[in-house]
């Protein structure tokens, strides 16, 4: 075991006493908040905070098409530093190691075991965050360098925070909340850093893409966030796609229900030296009911495809894992397209919170049977201060892919 391993094994068990949670949910960019005033270089690189976020994880995963069953146990290290601010400007470093604890059991996608299913989980140390900020101009920041970035929902662009190696992004970004009403964000990225780390082939994917995204609150209503994303890819210019959309997303109270509604409509065409021809659609519609601690909600998202080879809609800097099922069986959607439908239900009980999702697959195109698949989760904060949780996956394959049953326990904690 490398000594990254023992060390960041250390830091955990110290920090069980901390009293401090990891939180890594799904989020709009976050904003390093401004000073009242600016210092001096060194006072402002005195007043700057700082953090250590740990994720102890196991997962498992018995794969139909595998004799081998997989098992990864893995840490992964979050240390982050964030400055105060100098004449407007701050800055942010973060590191991330994942190390792996015990025999890896699994395929990590780089470590060369093909014999194991796939736990995307490679081993590796490398630099998460580094960027400069500015936030001098009125109710907005500009940020140069390697950065987190999650729009909306995650749906389209995201950091795949589940993963124990999280997707940054190489860029030039915009946040603004300038113009009355309006969040603009802008990027200009200019290279991925992918969950499979600096040791896979696809680890970096180098673009000059655009991402726009307009958000604008409707009073009584919901908010409605307007999109382009334009991407261009350098090398696997396949990918390369434009695609133009909104999502209206809501809630109405009424004396003993909050009703709960939202909807998402895109269109994604093929885009600078991409030699295929892509027309594609995507609609998610999803109604839902709160009742006290209870949530419901019954959806459908659609992702068209023609069956043609590369003719379907793509989400290749998604947060795909919190889509269409926890199994990963469809990161990418297949070339017939794919049509989810699925009920969800959500609580608390006693102190901990309780998820189950049913998700049922079908194509696009020709309306053919893919598979369903039972998601179940349950996590709490514990009395010591960590976060601890269980979470399954069991996907029955009715004609696409193979029958899946995946299994995580985890403990997060920070100090």
């Amino acid at each position: 075991m490398k000594t990254t391993t023992t060390l960041v094994a250390g830091l955990a068990l110290a920090s069980i006493s901390s009293g401090q949670v990891l939180q890594d949910s799904v989020q709009t960019l976050p904003v390093v908040q401004e000073e009242t005033s600016s210092s001096g270089l060194a006072e402002a690189l005195a007043a700057g905070s700082h953090w250590v976020k740990m994720r102890l994880r196991y997962e498992s995963v018995d794969q139909d098409s595998f004799s081998d069953q997989a098992d990864a146990l893995t840490l992964r290290t979050l240390l982050g530093y964030k400055s105060g601010d100098w004449d407007g400007f701050s800055m942010l470093l973060e590191a991330e190691d994942v190390s792996p604890i015990g025999d890896d059991d699994f395929n990590s996608t780089v470590n060369g075991k093909g014999s194991f299913p796939v736990v995307a989980d490679p081993d590796g140390t490398e630099v998460n965050q580094a960027f400069l900020q500015y936030g001098g101009f009125e109710d907005t920041q500009v940020r140069a360098g390697r950065q987190r970035i999650v729009l909306g929902d995650a749906r389209f662009v995201g950091n795949v925070g589940w993963r124990q190696n999280e997707q940054t992004f190489d860029a030039y970004s915009v946040n603004s909340s300038r113009i009355d009403g309006l969040d603009v964000f802008y990027a200009h990225v200019t290279n991925v850093n992918r969950i499979n780390g600096e040791s896979h082939a696809a680890g970096n994917q180098a673009m000059a893409s655009n991402l726009l995204q307009i958000s604008h609150d409707l009073d009584g209503f919901g908010r409605l966030e307007a999109f382009l994303f334009d991407l261009d890819y350098t090398d696997t210019v396949g990918a390369s796609t434009s695609t133009v959309g909104a999502t209206l997303a809501g809630n109405h109270e009424t004396e003993s229900f909050e009703l709960l509604y939202r909807a998402a409509f895109a269109q994604q065409s093929d885009a600078h030296d991409n030699p295929t021809d892509i027309d594609a659609g995507y609609m998610n519609l999803e109604l839902g009911v709160q009742l006290d601690a209870v949530t419901i909600k019954v959806g459908q998202e659609l992702l068209e495809g023609s069956g043609n080879p590369g003719d379907s809609f793509q989400t290749p800097l998604a947060t795909g894992h919190k889509f269409n099922g926890w199994a990963d069986k469809f990161l990418g959607t297949p070339d017939a397209g794919l049509e989810d439908t699925y009920v969800s239900l959500s609580g608390t009980w006693k102190g901990t919170n309780l998820l189950a999702v049913m998700h049922q697959f079908q194509s696009d195109e020709g309306s053919m049977d893919y598979g369903d698949e039972l998601n179940l989760l349950a996590s709490r904060k514990l009395d010591c201060g960590p976060t601890a949780g269980i979470k399954y996956a069991d996907y029955s394959e009715d004609g696409f892919g193979d029958d899946a049953t995946k299994i995580w326990l985890w403990l997060a904690y920070s100090f």
